[in-house]
C-alpha cells in the first residue's frame, strides 16, 4: 500500500545515501576536521586554520643550535550552501518512497553532487602547481600513471595506503583499453564509488564527468613559439619577470591566465624533508591574470612561493632563480589530480533545522556527512516544496597533490 505520507527523516536518510555513493572526491578528501566544524555551530562564511606540518633543519654534531618554528596556516572557509528546491503535488506524497525518490530526490542529489565535485576540481586547477603527464595526450599506460606517484614520493608525500587519482571519462576509458587486465577485481568487489575503476601502481583510480579543462592563456595557446626567459634573478617571493613574450612584436592581453603551468629549467624542487634536490624542474602555477608589454616583458605571480633559503625549513627551490632561465609552458590541458586523502580537506557542518513542522538533518556517523531536508507550503500558490540542502567547505593543500594533465 502507498504511503500516504513521506516523512521528512525517511527523505534526508535515503538523499544521504545516494549522496555518499555517488561523489568520489567527497567521500576521498580528509575529513579529521569535521568535528571541529560540528562542536562550534559554523554556517556559511566561517572559517577554520589548519596548521600544516612543521619541518626542521638537522644537525650532526655535539653542538646544538636553537632554530625558531615557522608555523605554516591554511584556511578551510565554509564557503557553500549547495541546494536544490523541489515542487510536488499532494498526489506525489502517496507515492512509495522508491518511486519519490527515483522522480524528485535522485535528480536533486545528482545535481547538488555534480555542482559540488565541479567546484572541487576547478578549485584544483588554480591550486596545485605540481603536474606530470603530457597536455592533449591520454593517459594510456601504466608508466604515466606511476610517474604521477614518482613524484607524489619525490616530494615526500606518503603515498603507502589512500591514495586516489580522479581522471576525465574519456582519459579512464583510455586506460582501461591500454591495460585491460591489470586492474584488480577485488578492489571492484569492495569498493562504494560507483565511478572507481580499479587499483593500479599507488593508486585507487576512479573516473569522474566533473574535471575540469583548464583553457590556457594566449600565450601558451596562441604563442607558443615564444622563447620565454627569466629577467632577473628571484631568491625568494612569489613575482617573476620574464622576457620574450613578445607575442609577435605585439603586446598579448591575457598572455597568462590563472591556473597556467610553467617550469623553470636549472631551477630544482626540492624534497621537503631532507631538502635535497630531487634534479627535477621546480614547477609553477600562475595565480594572476598577466599581459605582456609591447617590447616582451612580462611580470607573473606564482605559487609555491619560492624559497632558496639552504638554512629555511621551508625551502622549495635548490638554488634562486637566475637571470636568462629558460621558461617552458603549458597549454590547455585537463586537471586530472594524483593525490593521498590529506591533500584534500572537506567538512560538511550539519545546518540548522529550519522551524517548520517538516524539517530534519541526516548525519553519516562515518564520513560526518549532513545533510538538511526541509518540507513546507505555499498557501497562496497552493504548492508544495520540499528543499535539500548541504553546507560544505573545502580546501587543496597543494604540497601533497600532483596534476596528470592529459
Amino acid at each position: 500500500m502507498p504511503n500516504q505520507f513521506i516523512t521528512t527523516q525517511l527523505v534526508s536518510n535515503t538523499a544521504l545515501a545516494m549522496f555518499a555513493n555517488n561523489a568520489p572526491f567527497v567521500m576521498t578528501g580528509s575529513r579529521i576536521y569535521q568535528d571541529d566544524f560540528n562542536s562550534s555551530g559554523y554556517k556559511i562564511g566561517d572559517t577554520l586554520q589548519v596548521r600544516r606540518q612543521n619541518n626542521f633543519v638537522i644537525g650532526d654534531g655535539s653542538t646544538a643550535v636553537p632554530q625558531d618554528i615557522i608555523e605554516t596556516v591554511e584556511t578551510i572557509t565554509v564557503a557553500h550552501q549547495y541546494h536544490a528546491l523541489i515542487a510536488y503535488t499532494i498526489q506525489d506524497l502517496s507515492l512509495r518512497i522508491e518511486d519519490f525518490s527515483r522522480m524528485f530526490i535522485q535528480p536533486a542529489i545528482q545535481n547538488i553532487i555534480s555542482q559540488m565535485e565541479h567546484d572541487i576540481s576547478a578549485s584544483a586547477e588554480q591550486a596545485l602547481y605540481f603536474f606530470t603527464g603530457t597536455a592533449g595526450t591520454p593517459i594510456n599506460s601504466f608508466q604515466t600513471v606511476d610517474l604521477a606517484g614518482a613524484k607524489l614520493l619525490e616530494q615526500g608525500v606518503n603515498i603507502a595506503s589512500d591514495a586516489y587519482l580522479a581522471m576525465t571519462v574519456r582519459d579512464g576509458s583510455s586506460l582501461k583499453s591500454a591495460l585491460l587486465n591489470n586492474f584488480t577485481p577485488v578492489f571492484n568487489e569492495d569498493i562504494v564509488r560507483q565511478s572507481a575503476i580499479g587499483h593500479l601502481s599507488y593508486f585507487d583510480i576512479f573516473q569522474s564527468q566533473n574535471i575540469v579543462t583548464h583553457v590556457a592563456g594566449a600565450g601558451p595557446t596562441s604563442h607558443s613559439t615564444d622563447t620565454l626567459t627569466v629577467n632577473g634573478a628571484v631568491a625568494s617571493g612569489n613575482t617573476i619577470i620574464l622576457a620574450g613574450a613578445n607575442g609577435g612584436g605585439a603586446a598579448v592581453v591575457n598572455y597568462f591566465l590563472p591556473g597556467d603551468l610553467i617550469s623553470i629549467a636549472g631551477v630544482h624542487s626540492v624534497n621537503p624533508l631532507s631538502r635535497q634536490s630531487t634534479g627535477q624542474n621546480m614547477q609553477f602555477v600562475i595565480t594572476q591574470a598577466a599581459s605582456s608589454l609591447l617590447g616582451g616583458a612580462i611580470t607573473i605571480t606564482v605559487s609555491p612561493v619560492i624559497n632558496s633559503s639552504t638554512s629555511s625549513p621551508l625551502q622549495n627551490v635548490d638554488n634562486a632563480v637566475p637571470t636568462g632561465a629558460a621558461v617552458t609552458v603549458v597549454g590547455n590541458y585537463n586537471v586530472n589530480v594524483a593525490y593521498p586523502a590529506r591533500a584534500l580537506d572537506i567538512v560538511c557542518p550539519p545546518l540548522y533545522k529550519l522551524q517548520v513542522p517538516y524539517s530534519s538533518v541526516a548525519i553519516d556517523p562515518e564520513t560526518g556527512l549532513s545533510l538538511a531536508v526541509t518540507q513546507t507550503g505555499d498557501i497562496l500558490g497552493y504548492q508544495n516544496f520540499m528543499r535539500i540542502d548541504i553546507l560544505c567547505g573545502f580546501s587543496w593543500h597543494p604540497q601533497y597533490a600532483v596534476k596528470l594533465l592529459s
